[in-house]
């Protein structure tokens, strides 16, 4: 049955009530009930029965979102054991060591970030670099900024996180539907260059670090930083309790840098190694067995030997109790219970969305009304829109992918130059929207005031976007990745160069002379 324009209401409905509400999953299962009472013939009470028992619990039962329901949860218990057994702490007495100026910490906050691509990077990239970045008197803002631009984008373009997986299921779904023989991997990887958003949010971070960019609400947070020792206002409510963190680093001063290798160790050492198993690399080769790996079975079972090898390493060094140790592993995986709620949720409203028929109907009104130049436009504005009123890029991915494959592959646009579009849309709006988890953890992870770490972030995410923006209206017109990138290059350049000038005019730089700290 086709629903016509009535397939728009769901997500619409979904936005709306987000943007009143600021409840995510609130607004999203409405959405899905929505749906659901349309397609059962406006029957609200029919309606809430299919939305249980025809949409949420399918997307629960399905093999590839149960694993990443266990993965995003273990992640959280993986990030607390590092974190109550002192590993965290004596990897940044180890680090400071080497990095003594405010310029090096934050180069190095961006470059650590490598590392932990293929995990959870925001929660664990905070946890592992904040004792540097306080030390260094870094704000605590302009760490949750580091984290947040480097935390969703990076996981978006790595092939072994819990982004790449989703991102590539979703692809491989619609190319199934579509009957392409495209290999989902392969478009994932193609993918990344017109990823524009994503690309230079990252390589953003480091004008500003590099060219002493810090304006607006971030230049006053860091000269009260350098000038002041404070790391943040007086007034900003703390996404963490300190003193409670305090009382239980106090019981691990004798942690050593062990505490932090081996658990690491153990979450690479396994996630390769099922790769290369589940991935048959002796078949396959190197590349091919990563195309062909179970990537989420990989990170569940890092993730669990990385935290029992911490948990284990405890109680031999520190003679640390099992017991303790083991609640605390659990508590860390119940703190973060809401991001697989957010993914039941935006996955049951993308079911939605395929049922009704949103995809082919957008994609029929997009093709007679828009050239397809500017589509990819289109798609990213769509998505990030959708991305800051639900707070969620997943939700985001969901809902447009289905949308953008069929409609790129009708119109005879790339995609992956599509793919893209989306992918670049759901960081934005994610990055800026105050109720996205994303940005949640970030705050927490930098142990920041959120609404503070908001305001301070948006300037930068702004002139990105509309960087990004332009880029993608290129990248349309000539259907070439090398445009898109050089073109987005260049205006961020511009606009990074006069923002620049307009701060050294006014006499708002942080002296450099302060930027080293003993």
């Amino acid at each position: 049955m086709e629903y016509g324009i009535l397939s728009l209401l769901p997500p619409v409905i979904a936005i709306v009530i987000a943007i009143v509400t600021r409840q995510t999953i609130l607004s999203l299962f409405i959405g899905v009930w929505l749906g659901s009472t349309i397609i059962s013939s406006w029957n609200p009470f029919v309606g809430f029965t299919y939305s249980i028992t025809d949409v949420v619990i399918p997307s629960i039962a399905d093999p590839w979102n149960a694993g990443m329901l266990l993965l995003v949860t273990l992640a959280g218990g993986f990030v607390n054991i590092l974190r109550v057994t002192g590993g965290a702490r004596a990897f940044a007495e180890v680090a400071t060591k080497k990095v003594n100026t405010r310029k090096k910490a934050q180069n190095f906050i961006w470059g650590s970030s490598f590392l932990f691509s293929y995990t959870e990077p925001v929660l664990i990239l905070g946890t592992v670099t904040r004792p540097i970045a306080d030390k260094l008197k870094v704000s605590r803002v302009k760490l949750a900024y580091i984290l947040d631009s480097m935390g969703s984008p990076l996981a978006a373009m790595s092939p072994i996180s819990s982004y790449g997986p989703f991102i590539t299921g979703l692809i491989a779904t619609q190319l199934a539907v579509l009957g392409l023989s495209d290999n989902p991997w392969s478009l994932f990887i193609q993918m990344i260059p017109y990823n524009l958003y994503g690309l230079f949010a990252m390589i953003g971070v480091l004008f500003v670090v590099n060219l002493n960019l810090d304006i607006g609400p971030m230049y006053k947070a860091e000269m009260r930083a350098v000038e002041n020792g404070e790391l943040y206002g007086k007034d900003d409510k703390l996404m963490i309790d300190e003193s409670i963190e305090e009382e239980m680093m106090v019981s691990n001063t004798r942690a050593d840098i062990f505490s932090f290798l081996i658990p690491m160790v153990l979450l690479m050492g396994t996630i390769f190694t099922v790769i290369f198993w589940t991935g048959n690399i002796g078949e396959n080769g190197f590349r091919g067995a990563f195309l062909n790996s179970n990537i989420v079975l990989s990170i569940i079972c890092g993730f669990i030997a990385g935290a029992v090898g911490g948990i284990i390493y405890a109680k031999w060094r520190y003679k640390t109790s099992l017991i303790y140790l083991f609640d605390e592993l659990t508590n860390g995986i119940l703190k973060l219970m809401i991001v697989p709620l957010i993914l039941v949720m935006a996955w049951s409203i993308g079911s939605i969305a395929s049922t009704m028929g949103l995809g082919t109907y957008i994609t029929e009104f997009v093709g007679n009304y828009l050239p397809a130049f500017l589509v990819p436009l289109i798609i990213f504005l769509i998505g990030a829109l959708i991305a800051f009123a639900t707070g969620s890029s997943w939700g985001v991915f969901a809902i447009m992918i289905p949308i953008a494959v069929p409609m790129a592959a009708s119109m005879d646009i790339n995609l992956a130059l599509a793919i893209g579009a989306v992918i670049s849309g759901g960081l934005f709006g994610d990055h800026c929207s105050p109720i996205s988890d994303t940005t949640i953890m970030s705050s927490t992870g930098a142990a920041a005031d959120h609404i503070e770490h908001v305001r301070t972030q948006l300037p930068y995410a702004l002139v990105i976007a509309t960087a990004s923006a332009i880029g993608f209206l290129s990248s349309g017109l000539t259907q070439n990745v090398l445009v898109g990138l050089i073109v987005t290059a260049i205006v961020l350049l511009l606009a990074l160069y006069l923002l620049n000038r307009r701060v050294i005019e006014r006499g708002s730089t942080i002296p450099l002379k302060k930027q080293t700290v003993s």
